[in-house]
């Protein structure tokens, strides 16, 4: 063994003994040790392997003892004035240095640290990571700080400590650009577990906002970051503690309890948000309040909508949404930041759907991110109260066109009745244009008019094709479907639905396989979380029950015997 090694050896086994260190941590009142002012005969007499006693003392004095800040000022100037000879053999004392508590001392005190950090930084890079992993480490509050922001407002404590933390970052990120793919692994390996607790994320989750104030050219690998780790909570919270039925989707007086009223959000946060929700809901909760936060903060400053930051935040979140969101299964929550940004302005929404469609209509790419697509269409839709009748009039001519093409195509094929399975894009839009009408036929007050536009969708074609999409869509959209096209006297699916019923009573000895049905993944469904709904709440249509619809039925009974004579 060498002997610097054997030096480094002997240090680490000091700093893993738990004699002296345990006893001294035990201890409530530790006591105050003086510093040695040899810094420089110390790190000598260690390299020559005279000293090694006193270097190892120091490490402890350091490590286990109080030191008051004018101890601590005087001891950081001999270290700068050392640093030259502190290399990869003092990574011991280095670490140690590292680890000290630091951002909560005096002016001068802190501001000696930093000067240290920066002159460790530019003389030995050696020790890059180490500082990096430890600044990252210091955003998390205290293990017994379990108290939550109130408000979402950053307490005066948590605000000293970040930006003491976030004055070096932004240094070592200058004085260092290379330094940022250390800071993102870093990031990325501290960032809390799903076992801690709720304070834990928000402090975490606000200090990576922080840092997009500096270093705006990490935003886009920031954000996925955190994103990513807000489904892993998603996914993991019980869908019986945020939505009693997942089957009540298509019910429109469930909507309108969750959506349309803001009084029962404020009574459901008073009730439930301490009480009754789910703890992993609640960790999402806060911190989609900061990153929905965020994003206003970007694109809105005083009221003003500035075009080029939202631009630029809206690629870097469907970026996001590609790789991250959309190919998550059974996602409650995050998918709602895209649905977010789209509301700052309608030609967002109107790409956000141009950029869906082109994926529902590439065959290309596999058939359940198509589906999925074309679920996000649908719901976008039905849900968005800042999306025009225009819109909805023009997707659903595409959707209609789609179909028929793809109906033309396959009306020669023997393929359709033996693989029913290949065809549930077919279905996935034929049922997204179907709940689409049902959803949203109320919003065209030019009812003579709408039904001539329906006309033209040939919606008859559709149903009575070889395919028989009512087969394999969700029951109650088709039951609701065949409501309205029966209201409007467009096509008549009751004797079609009457039919698969009965086709699909089991047959002894027969071996037809079963139908498969289309599930009803509707993303934007519903959104029960108290705190962050409170941002989303003004954003989601007042659904009108399925139970009221037979009001409108009489002026709609009067446009069509206007339309028939």
């Amino acid at each position: 063994m060498s002997v610097v090694s054997s030096r480094v050896s002997s240090v680490s086994s000091i700093l893993k003994t738990p004699g002296v260190r345990s006893q001294l941590i035990r201890q409530s009142n530790r006591v105050y040790f003086k510093l040695p002012k040899n810094l420089k005969s110390i790190i000598y007499n260690f390299e020559t392997g005279n000293g090694i006693k006193d270097y190892e003392d120091l490490i402890c004095i350091l490590r286990d003892s109080n030191i008051k800040d004018t101890d601590l000022i005087e001891f950081l100037v001999n270290v700068r004035q050392c640093m030259s000879l502190l290399g990869p053999t003092h990574q011991v004392f280095i670490e140690t240095l590292l680890q000290l508590k630091w951002t909560n001392r005096s002016v001068e005190a802190t501001s000696a640290y930093k000067a240290f950090i920066e002159d460790l930084i530019c003389m030995q890079i050696y020790y890059a990571k180490n500082v990096i992993d430890n600044l990252v480490e210091q955003f998390k509050p205290d293990e017994n700080s379990d108290t939550e922001w109130e408000a979402g407002q950053c307490k005066e404590e948590d605000v000293q400590r970040l930006n003491h933390i976030h004055d070096i970052l932004c240094k070592i990120l200058k004085i260092v650009p290379m330094s940022s793919k250390l800071l993102l692994q870093s990031l990325r390996a501290r960032f809390p577990y799903i076992v801690h607790g709720t304070h834990t994320h928000e402090v975490y989750v606000y200090a990576l906002i922080q840092i997009l104030e500096y270093a705006p050219q990490l935003r886009s690998d920031i954000l996925s970051l955190i994103i990513n780790r807000l489904m892993v909570l998603d996914v993991n919270i019980p869908r019986l503690e945020t939505d009693n039925d997942d089957e009540d989707l298509m019910d429109d007086s469930d909507c309108d309890s969750t959506f349309g009223n803001e009084n029962n959000v404020v009574e459901h946060n008073d009730t439930t948000e301490t009480d009754k929700i789910h703890p992993i809901a609640h960790k999402l909760d806060v911190c989609m309040t900061l990153i929905l936060k965020y994003m206003h903060n970007s694109c809105l400053v005083e009221g003003v909508l500035q075009m080029e930051s939202l631009k630029s935040l809206y690629f870097d979140i469907l970026q996001i949404f590609e790789t991250v969101i959309l190919p998550t299964h059974a996602s409650q929550f995050v998918q709602y930041i895209i649905f977010y940004i789209c509301s700052f302005k309608t030609a967002v929404a109107e790409a956000f759907i141009d950029w869906l469609w082109r994926k529902v209509s590439d065959p290309n790419i596999p058939s359940i991110t198509r589906q999925s697509s074309v679920a996000y269409i649908a719901s976008f839709l039905v849900t968005a109260n800042f999306i025009t009748a225009g819109l909805v009039k023009a997707v659903q001519f595409r959707l209609c066109k789609w179909i028929h093409d793809y109906i033309n195509m396959q009306d020669h094929s023997n393929y359709i009745d033996d693989e029913n399975k290949e065809h549930t894009v077919f279905y996935s839009v034929c049922q997204a244009l179907f709940l689409i009408i049902t959803k949203r036929h109320n919003d065209f007050p030019d009812s003579k008019k709408y039904m001539l536009y329906l006309q033209e969708l040939d919606l008859a074609k559709i149903i009575t094709c070889k395919l028989n999409p009512l087969k394999a869509c969700h029951p109650e959209i088709v039951h609701n479907f065949a409501e309205i096209t029966r209201m409007y006297q467009l096509a008549y699916c009751y004797t079609i639905i009457e039919n698969n019923t009965r086709s699909q009573l089991p047959i002894f000895g027969s071996k037809k396989a079963a139908t498969i049905t289309v599930g009803n993944f509707f993303p934007f469904s519903s959104y029960t979380l108290a705190q962050s709904g409170q941002q989303l709440i003004s954003l989601f249509r007042d659904n009108v029950t399925s139970s009221n619809e037979h009001k409108a039925t009489i002026k709609y009974k009067e446009d069509i015997e206007y339309m028939t004579e």
